[in-house]
């Protein structure tokens, strides 16, 4: 939902900030990098509102040609078992825009549970979206 279009270098150089200050803040990675075979760049997670031995919120997202061959669902599947593990979380939440099925039927696999549906919640450019809220129990 944070991740402009067009994506420029300025935009690059500010997530990295972001990351780098979480790193600080946690005194560990909360943000990681996803990389094809030969290293290329081809998504990003990360987990946002982190309340160690408590809850955080997880987020993705893929290059659209790497879509449909289950990396995500492998991803997340492993990032919360991580999270589980390093940080003792009891709840990890997810949110996602109504219309993006994939992304909802990712989570769903994941073990997640849709909470509801949060109507006018997020602003994307100048829209009001919808999003759908989802949770995992450890």
């Amino acid at each position: 939902m944070r991740i402009p279009f067009p994506y420029s270098s300025v935009d690059a150089e500010r997530f990295i900030a972001i990351a780098a200050a979480a790193t600080a803040e946690y005194g560990h990675p909360v943000h990681f990098a996803i990389r094809a075979a030969d290293g290329q760049l081809i998504g990003g997670l990360g987990f946002d509102q982190l309340v160690e031995g408590h809850r955080a919120e997880i987020g993705y997202w893929l290059a659209r040609p790497y879509w449909g061959k289950g990396i995500m669902t492998d991803v997340v599947r492993t990032a919360c078992a991580l999270a589980e593990s390093q940080w003792n979380l009891v709840r990890i939440t997810a949110q996602v825009f109504e219309f993006n099925k994939a992304s909802a039927r990712v989570l769903e696999k994941c073990g997640f549970e849709c909470e509801g549906l949060q109507r006018r919640h997020h602003r994307k450019d100048v829209k009001f979206l919808d999003a759908k809220l989802f949770a995992l129990l450890t």
